[in-house]
Order: C-alpha cells, then sequence, then structure tokens
C-alpha cells in the first residue's frame, strides 16, 4: 500500500461509491412508472394484496413527497 492509499483514502472512496451507487439506485426506482414499480414490489402474500394497491400506494406517496419538497422550496 502506497502512501497515498491509507486506510482512511480508501475509507473514503468506499464511501464515496457507495454514496454515487445509492443517487443512481434511487433515481433509477424514481424513473419507473407506479405500474412498473409496483411490478416490482409485488409477491404472494404481499401485505396490501394486489398490484393494484401497491400502485395506488406508491402514487400517494410519491404526491406526499411532492408536497414536502415543495414546502422546503
Amino acid at each position: 500500500m502506497s502512501a497515498a492509499e491509507t486506510p482512511s483514502l480508501q475509507r473514503a472512496q468506499a464511501i464515496r461509491a457507495a454514496a454515487a451507487a445509492l443517487v443512481d439506485a434511487v433515481a433509477e426506482r424514481a424513473a419507473r412508472t407506479p405500474r412498473e414499480a409496483a411490478e416490482a414490489a409485488f409477491y404472494p402474500g404481499h401485505p396490501l394484496g394486489s398490484v393494484e394497491a401497491i400502485e395506488a400506494e406508491i402514487i400517494r406517496r410519491r404526491a406526499a413527497e411532492g408536497g414536502e419538497q415543495q414546502v422546503a422550496a
């Protein structure tokens, strides 16, 4: 390991890489339509019971998030 590759530098690089991956995943998830997201989230026995119910919940949450963002702006 060179002097430039100290454990703290490696840790900082790993944290930046993880943060970038998280930002990418969030952006990809947000780009899905509510229906696509609901279909991806559904599994037999899901507490909401159906793709349609999950889709409605996604729409409700996105609307609530949009309202919070407008208030924060």
